[in-house]
């Protein structure tokens, strides 16, 4: 199935609504910390609204994380992915919020939205979960939250025109994704009715325990742009929903 531009923000708008209600009807009342109660509105048919719940629709194509090894591959088949390899960046297609990972082979809970339909974040402490004696135990051996800060870029290949999207929780990653965001602000400042052509590249810093050496950060290096009536039209192969649980 191919989707325009506006079909997937569509998509991605219902499910992140949808999310959004089903952990508030969970939890206490709420505020958004000026003493205004935070709501949702769910104006979906109840078709909609059961598709939505069987299928959510917040990754747009094919699901990419830049690994361990630090290289991006797709999460379903581990192919790599080449950092000559060209992307549009549709950012304002961006999620961003908080996911909540649950028992193996259940899908995940999130409060997410679009950043560039001024979603904005609830404050953490109001997704409940908060006591750090229930938290399971991280690779560092310190008790886990178990909400993330999440990032989705969706991302098409210039060439194949095939859709990915760029899911990262890691503060490296976030930093990323956010440089590509800033850039793209000045090019929506200066009128630019186009989106940037980027790279995923590598970096990486030397840490400050030698033990541990050089690590490698993901890097989205724009290497050009174009115009935004060029990227994900109809037509197009691969611009289809999927829900993957990234573990």
């Amino acid at each position: 199935m191919s989707l325009t531009p506006e079909q997937i923000k569509a998509r991605q708008r219902a499910d992140s609504e949808a999310d959004l209600a089903k952990v508030r009807a969970n939890l206490p009342a709420t505020t958004n910390g000026n003493g205004t109660a935070l709501a949702v509105p769910d104006n979906r048919s109840p078709l909609d609204a059961y598709l939505d719940e069987v299928a959510p629709a917040t990754i747009a194509g094919r699901m990419v994380k830049f690994t361990k090894e630090g290289v991006y591959a797709t999460t379903d088949d581990g192919t790599v992915l080449s950092d000559e390899r060209v992307f549009i960046a549709p950012a304002d297609q961006t999620l961003v919020g908080w996911v909540k990972f649950n028992e193996k082979g259940e899908p995940p809970d999130r409060v997410m939205g679009l950043l560039y339909e001024n979603f904005a974040m609830p404050p953490r402490e109001s997704l409940g979960d908060t006591d750090m004696s229930k938290w399971e135990l991280g690779l560092d051996g310190k008790p886990a939250d178990p909400w993330q800060h999440h990032q989705y870029l969706v991302l098409q290949d210039a060439e194949t025109k095939e859709v990915f999207t760029f899911v990262t929780s890691s503060v490296t990653g976030r930093r990323a994704v956010g440089t590509l965001l800033k850039h793209y602000n000045r090019m929506r400042q200066g009128k630019e009715e186009a989106y940037p052509l980027v790279k995923l590249k590598v970096g990486g810093f030397q840490h400050r325990d030698d033990r541990v050496g050089w690590v490698k950060v993901p890097v989205i290096a724009v290497v050009g742009r174009v115009p935004k009536e060029g990227a994900v039209k109809p037509g197009n192969a691969g611009a289809e929903f999927q829900d993957e649980i990234p573990y």
